[in-house]
């Protein structure tokens, strides 16, 4: 009897008849993935049975199995191919959109964990001059892709005013000639913020986030001013000033502030007065993400870091108490990085989150320009630099094209080791669909771009993440606030007529 026949009849699935599909044991049931990125929770009864082919065309579990390409007879080619080009949307725009400029190495604060290699205020050689600035936006509009999304960064970026001001308008200028679509972001301390610049930011749609790690005396034990001073007050003062300047014009809906915590050992008593301390200024997401030992980061590890299970640990608490204060309703505040897996996984699209792509965002989504007109495969990448490693450095403005950034031997290193199906154990893992590995980190913890994932702290942690997020999925209470948060994002954006360019590379 030919296999079509036996389906035909209602005869059990054989085991050679499945599709190819990755698995892991979640203590009492299974999670299943395919490539296509759908995914099936099965209770251990239903996985031994499945594995068994013991499945009849008749049992409930066989649509199932069927409309998520788990049968090798029953794939829906057409639906499968729209699935991976929907999840895999990055892949089809050609170069970048994601463009971090980093405007001043110079900064008032010293964080216990900073990556960006700062330097004391009165460094004004760190600081990038307006023919630098002229000739990075060039750069940058030479490259193919529609949508640029400029980010000023540093040091604290407010250092050097003149050449945001400057960056801002030239690239706004080329925009508006070449029919590009332009978005721009500032990432800054708030510390040196005025009416007059926060004027300008609003005039010219320059969208702002800042860094709150939590309650006064976590954020002031984390980033200390130079020579004293609490920072945490003024950050909290211009979060209420803008905030309010939004409410009060519908139109600004869109350019409401954020807000980044960056998860020190300090943070790990803190989660839910962290939580509760967005939820007082109106902010409407808190993202959870851990620390990686890059740069300054890894020279004071031992201070300020922490292992990968700490961090899933303080990760699950923390979005447990986030989704109790949705279900009783005393907030609908949303966990960031659950979003992005979320969208990835559930809605099967792509988040712009750079991270997590096969293969990363380096150089693909993102390219990073020092204040000298460097150019970078990712701000990471330039923090090695900074520490006198060279590698990731793939040319300068002045000098370089797009042509030769791309095709530099970096770079197609870069992709090559990113490529989840070029990493042995990222093949077999049932999270390959949604994760990603991250060339640098791997080269500062393992001396090596492509790692090796099994002593991995990246997978460690982000196993242990995604391992939570599903949890939460099979949990019917939680998976509710988890659906409302899907749509509410959806809503955002179409409201906003604008579509994120990527995923800010803010100080993790």
């Amino acid at each position: 009897m030919s296999r079509l026949t036996a389906l035909a009849k209602g005869a059990a699935v054989e085991t050679g008849h499945l599709a190819a599909f990755n698995f892991r044991d979640m203590g009492g049931w299974h999670l299943l993935t395919n490539d296509w990125g759908q995914f099936l929770m099965l209770s251990t009864g239903d996985f031994e049975r499945f594995m068994a082919g013991k499945v009849a065309e008749t049992d409930p579990l066989y649509p199932e199995l069927e409309s998520r390409g788990f049968l090798k007879a029953r794939l829906d080619f057409p639906q499968l191919a729209a699935n991976t080009v929907k999840k895999s949307a990055f892949q089809w725009f050609p170069g970048p959109s994601l463009h971090m400029i980093v405007v001043t190495l110079r900064c008032n604060q010293k964080c216990q964990y900073c990556h960006s290699s700062v330097v004391d205020p009165s460094r004004t050689d760190t600081d990038m001059d307006v023919e630098t600035a002229r000739k990075t936006v060039d750069f940058i509009f030479s490259t193919p892709n529609p949508t640029i999304c400029i980010e000023f960064q540093g040091g604290e970026p407010l250092l050097n005013w003149p050449v945001v001001k400057f960056i801002t308008e030239y690239a706004q200028a080329k925009a508006k000639a070449g029919n590009r679509k332009l978005l721009m972001a500032l990432v800054c301390n708030f510390t040196l913020m005025t009416e007059d610049k926060l004027d300008f930011l609003f005039d010219h749609h320059v969208s702002i986030c800042t860094s709150l790690d939590g309650p006064a005396e976590l954020h002031n034990k984390n980033r200390p001013f130079l020579g004293g001073g609490e920072a945490q007050p003024k950050v909290v003062h211009w979060l209420e000033k803008i905030q309010a300047r939004c409410s009060a014009d519908p139109k600004k809906k869109y350019y409401l502030p954020g807000a980044l915590m960056t998860t020190t050992r300090f943070s790990f008593d803190y989660g839910p007065q962290i939580v509760d301390l967005y939820v007082k200024l109106g902010l409407e997401q808190v993202f959870l993400r851990p620390l990686s030992p890059i740069g300054y980061a890894k020279r004071v590890w031992k201070d300020v870091g922490y292992a990968p299970e700490e961090f899933v640990a303080f990760y699950e608490k923390t979005l447990d108490y986030i989704i109790d204060l949705n279900v009783s309703g005393k907030s609908d505040i949303m966990e960031r990085m659950a979003l992005i897996l979320l969208t990835k996984i559930v809605k099967g699209e792509d988040p712009g989150f750079m991270d997590l792509r096969s293969p990363a965002g380096a150089v693909l989504g993102c390219l990073a320009y020092n204040y000298n007109g460097e150019i970078f495969a990712s701000d990471e990448a330039r923090m090695v630099d900074h520490q006198g490693d060279p590698i990731f450095r793939l040319g300068d403005v002045a000098k370089s094209d797009w042509t030769s950034v791309i095709d530099h031997p970096t770079t197609r290193a870069c992709v090559t080791a990113s490529t989840l199906d070029n990493q042995p154990m990222c093949q077999q893992c049932a999270y390959k669909p949604y994760c990603g590995v991250e060339p640098v980190f791997h080269y500062e913890t393992q001396k090596s771009v492509f790692g090796q994932m099994p002593t991995s702290g990246w997978c460690v942690s982000h196993m242990g993440v995604f391992d939570v997020i599903f949890r939460k999925l099979r949990d019917p209470r939680s998976r509710k606030v988890m659906d409302k948060w899907l749509e509410r994002d959806q809503c955002r954006w179409q409201e906003s007529g604008n579509v994120p360019a990527g995923e800010p590379e803010v100080v993790r």
